[in-house]
Order: structure tokens, then sequence, then C-alpha cells
């Protein structure tokens, strides 16, 4: 990442992006790329960019870089409800001590059987549902992956079915937490955040008189044992699993099947199902759902050869990192036999993502009965995609037509 003999650099002496008229992937592809032609770093009106895998991987984690904190949304005006959020219950949002706690107990109750455990409910789920929406034409987004990812998380934490409705709805509504500019979003914001926190905390009131084998009744189970996590922090934490589940879920599934499409590879998926595995790890990678990753240094720091100052904005960016042609041979190619995995989505140690195997398992759940029960799937007309430049990435529509 550095080296002790090169003459520092200002951030000034650096190539600046230009992010703003960028449409398309298509079109951010060509500028991340012209601009690594300069280097491994840039600037952009966001921060310093970090454009190369192995750096990105290892700043993902470095103690001399914080996460953006609740202080970011207070700055905005931002409504009492988000800054409760971003306080008590957005692990992103935390620093330190009080991270550790939270990830500690959330880590204890979100156990890893609960998953396995459910592997056979998603692929009834994720039948049940294409047998009842997939017939015919079809937005995809509205009719699968939207709602999926919703219900399997339901089941998972403890939320009754007659429910998944009201969650999907204001879960959903908080993809407005990565719009830019926040603020002219933050009346749906504060709505949807109230909405989760009081049916959050009525339902753990429920399960404290009446346990059942959920993620609920063990975080409970956990903090009555270890006394490290209060009842408000519980139910922003179950308000962050639900946020954290849904959105990026749904967006990546869509990706998924949609490049399948553009690169025509579903036919392949459905004569080799045992592909499915891959096809999620090169999905994850060739369009991931999370563009970038904010870090602030808490002291300077040197990248490559470049000095960035305390407070700075450093700008991890996940998209130039999956098309890093030092790591993947033919970057922009939809390859099923690549030797190396893309492993930056979830982060790593103290940043790992405590939902990484249910997103995996869910998607890989999806495409597994989606390549089994249909021979062909194309497009049915043009998808609508969220910005590309934004923090979350993915169709917000989806037309298809799926042929069993």
């Amino acid at each position: 990442m550095q080296s002790q003999d090169v003459t520092e650099r200002q951030e000034s002496d650096l190539i600046s992006a230009d992010l703003s008229a960028v449409t398309d992937d298509t079109q951010l592809r060509e500028v991340l790329s012209a601009a690594a032609e300069g280097g491994p770093i840039c600037r952009s009106r966001r921060g310093v960019e970090v454009l190369d895998y192995d750096t990105i991987a290892a700043l993902v984690g470095d103690a001399r870089l914080d996460s953006q904190d609740a202080s970011v949304y207070e700055r905005m005006g931002g409504p009492p409800s988000l800054l409760r959020f971003a306080d008590q219950g957005l692990l992103v949002a935390m620093r330190g001590e009080q991270h550790r706690r939270l990830k500690q107990v959330l880590k204890a109750g979100f156990r890893v059987r609960h998953v396995a455990d459910q592997q056979g409910a998603m692929r009834d789920l994720a039948s049940a549902l294409a047998d009842q929406s997939l017939d015919g034409p079809c937005d995809f987004v509205a009719a699968f992956s939207s709602p999926f990812p919703m219900q399997v998380l339901c089941r998972l934490i403890g939320i009754p079915a007659e429910d998944v409705g009201l969650f999907s709805t204001a879960a959903t509504e908080l993809h407005l937490l990565a719009a830019v500019p926040l603020d002219p979003h933050f009346p749906r914001i504060e709505a949807a955040l109230r909405t989760l926190a009081d049916y959050t905390g009525q339902l753990i009131d429920t399960r404290r008189r009446h346990p059942e084998d959920d993620i609920i009744t063990s975080l409970i189970e956990v903090q009555q044992t270890a006394g490290k996590l209060s009842d408000e922090e519980l139910a922003w934490s179950l308000v962050n699993l639900i946020f954290a589940g849904q959105d990026t879920t749904r967006y990546q599934l869509a990706s998924a099947v949609y490049e399948l499409i553009q690169h025509d590879l579903w036919g392949q998926l459905h004569r080799t199902p045992e592909l499915v595995p891959a096809a999620v790890d090169e999905a994850l990678r060739i369009r991931p759902v999370t563009r970038f990753v904010v870090r602030i240094p808490h002291e300077p720091v040197l990248i490559h050869d470049v000095r960035v100052e305390t407070g700075r904005r450093v700008i991890l960016n996940l998209m130039a990192g999956s098309a890093d042609e030092s790591r993947f041979e033919q970057p922009h190619e939809f390859r099923m036999d690549r030797p190396q995995r893309y492993a930056l989505p979830f982060g790593w140690g103290f940043h790992h993502c405590l939902g990484a195997t249910l997103a995996r398992s869910e998607m890989e759940a999806a495409l597994t009965v989606l390549a089994s029960e249909f021979s062909d799937v194309h497009l049915e007309g043009q998808p609508e995609f969220t910005a590309p430049t934004g923090m979350l990435h993915g169709p917000e529509t989806l037309p298809l037509r799926f042929r069993r």
C-alpha cells in the first residue's frame, strides 16, 4: 500500500474523476478505468477514491480509519428516530467499544444454525413465490426479489407471516438512507423507522412472555445472560437486521438474474445447477450492490504515496475493486470458473457483515429454484436502475418473462 522510500504527494496531485455525468454502469466503468490508469487512487467530489482491490481489502479493517458515525446525520439535521437508530442500532455507524459490545451480542444471538435450519424453508418459499408470481410477464423486483428476502428474514427473526407486508414496505423505504442528497427524504425515513421501532419493541415484549425458536428469543436470552444490551438497543438492532437484510438482497438477487441474462448464461445454469454458488460469487463481483464504503482517518495516513489528512473522506470504491485487472482476468466478463472469489462485499474481521451467510444462502436458494424450474428467461422491456454512483445500486424494476 505504501513504501518508506517514496516521495509523498498531496491530494491535489491526484487525477480527478468526474462522476457527476455518469448515467449507467458502462460509463462508470469507463471513468473508473481511465482514473486507474493514473494510479490506484484518485480524487472526486466524494473524497479520495481507492481503486485497487488489495488496498481496499487492507483499508476495510484498518484501525486508523473509522466509519461515519451518527454525527453525520446530526449535522444534516436528521430526525430524532434516525439519530437514535444510528446511535443505538446501525452497526456501520458505530465505533469502538459500543460496536464491539453490540456485535458480540448480536453474533451470539444470530446463530449460524438458525440460517442452516432454514435452507429447505428458503427453497420452499422461493418455489411457492415463483408459482404464484412468475407465470407470464412480470416485474421481477416487485414479484420476487423484494418479497422473497423479507419473507425469509421475517421467518428467521420471528415476525408473523401476516405482518410481512407491513415490514416489507417500511424496510424498503429505508433504501433512502443511501440517497444523495439525503435531507429531502427525512420525513419518509422518519415514518419508516417509527413503524419498525414500534413494532419490534412490541414483538420483544411478546417474546419475553412467549419464547419461540427464533432470533428474537435468542437475542433476549443473550441479553438477559450477558446484560450488555439495553431494550432500546435491542429494538434498534432488530431494525438494523431488517434494513440490512432486505434492501441489499433485493437489489443483488435482481442484479444476478439480469447479468445471467445479459451474458446468455441462464441455459447453462439450468443445465448445471451445481454452478449456482459460483454464479452468486460472480454476480456479487460484476454488479456489486454496495458501490463504495466510506472511511474517515482519525490520524493522517499514507495511502500508496499520497498523504490523506485527518477527517478526510476515504472512498473504498468496491465497483473499481471488483474490476481490478491485476486480480480478475477479463473483469467485465461473467465467468463462473474464476479461481479467486470476490470477497469484498461482506468485509473482514471487525467489519464483517453479520448477515453474510444469510445473504448468500438466500441468493443460492432462489437461483437454484429459478434455474431448475425455468429453462429460459428474457427481458420484456428496459429495466430501471438506481443511480450507478450511489452507495447502493440495483434494479428498481426488471421486466422479465420466464418459461418453464
